[in-house]
């Protein structure tokens, strides 16, 4: 499932990175109709995919608590970052609502499928 997860991402980040520069995302049977915008995927898989040049470690993974006021949001874990805070004390990156605070979320990391909460 994880595997999955990656590919989707992967795929969304290409097509959010590809749409923007004007390559056709058109495709048939999963495969991009432009010569061009395939070559481009491919190029974006090697350097972006399992063997490309991602960051070192395992991805931070958060839930968010039931006392969160967010938590309608979702219930599954979500990738994120901890980083500087565009605003107030909201210093968790990712998510469907972009960016958490540090009591909205629980962290996680997975190792071979298996969920591990960090305390």
């Amino acid at each position: 499932m994880q595997d999955d997860l990656n590919k989707l991402n992967l795929q969304l980040a290409f097509q959010n990175w590809a749409g923007p520069r004007g390559y056709d995302l058109s495709s048939n049977n999963n495969e991009f109709s432009s010569l061009e915008t395939r070559n481009a995927w491919l190029g974006f898989e090697a350097a972006h995919g399992e063997d490309g040049c991602g960051p070192s470690g395992q991805q931070l993974y958060a839930h968010l608590k039931k006392s969160s006021e967010y938590t309608h949001q979702t219930d599954k874990l979500f990738p994120v970052r901890v980083g500087k805070a565009p605003y107030d004390n909201f210093v968790v990156h990712g998510g469907p609502g972009g960016v958490y605070r540090l009591s909205d979320v629980s962290f996680y990391v997975i190792e071979d499928g298996k969920q591990y909460r960090l305390s």
